[in-house]
């Protein structure tokens, strides 16, 4: 349920996330489609597959992340809207510094996790989560490898074409909607407190704030807000 884990978790500090691109990235695909919340037609699903009576394990952290402000409330919720449809899950707190490290044991059937990075390049957030590379580097945590979705990733990296790049990074999209090793749930917002007479500070989405522009108003010119 989107909307609910918007209004419970993140109060206004995130964007319902249809890709694992923010919607800051050049790449980013305005097609992506959120995921659709409908209990029962995921029952019927479950129940035509021959899911039943299942019992899944999400590991969590237990502290306060960047993309996340409380992680065992979202597991929680997570939860609540599984039992939904018949599944039970069983929340398993994990601390930070051992989460990656206990994840490469593939113990686990969920996890839930978030990831940041410093460069505005599509691939930045592909390869280190997704690519067959990855999967033995503690970040690609669901430990998937896909022959063709790599394929994809060479080949928007090897053209200096915007638009052609554009165009593999949106037929990556296409797959990662397809085969969901990871299902998106949130963009997080980067936030800037500011003084009312400091102009000129510019917030990166993807990283460090720039104080080359930065001035002060003088006293005589400043509009208090």
């Amino acid at each position: 349920n989107n909307q609910r884990l918007m209004q419970s978790i993140y109060y206004g500090t995130a964007e319902t996330a249809a890709s694992i691109l923010p919607r800051a990235s050049w790449a980013y695909d305005n097609e992506a489609k959120i995921t659709e919340y409908n209990p029962e037609k995921s029952r019927e699903q479950l129940k035509a597959l021959g899911l039943e009576n299942l019992t899944l394990k999400l590991w969590v952290p237990t502290r306060s992340q960047a993309w996340n402000p409380s992680p065992l409330k979202t597991a929680e919720l997570i939860q609540a809207d599984m039992a939904q449809v018949g599944v039970k899950v069983v929340i398993v707190p994990v601390e930070g510094r051992f989460q990656e490290a206990r994840l490469m044991d593939m113990s686990h059937d969920l996890t839930l996790s978030g990831w940041a990075t410093d460069s505005n390049d599509p691939d930045s957030f592909f390869r280190p989560l997704l690519s067959c590379a990855a999967i033995h580097s503690q970040t690609n945590l669901a430990h998937w490898c896909d022959p063709k979705f790599d394929s994809v990733l060479r080949k928007a990296l090897s053209s200096q074409q915007l638009a052609a790049r554009i165009e593999a990074y949106d037929e990556a999209q296409s797959i990662l909607a397809q085969e969901l090793p990871i299902l998106p749930l949130a963009s997080s917002l980067r936030l800037q407190a500011y003084r009312y007479d400091i102009k000129g500070l510019v917030l990166s989405p993807f990283g460090n704030a720039s104080f080359a522009g930065v001035y002060r108003e003088k006293q005589d010119e400043v509009k208090k807000p």
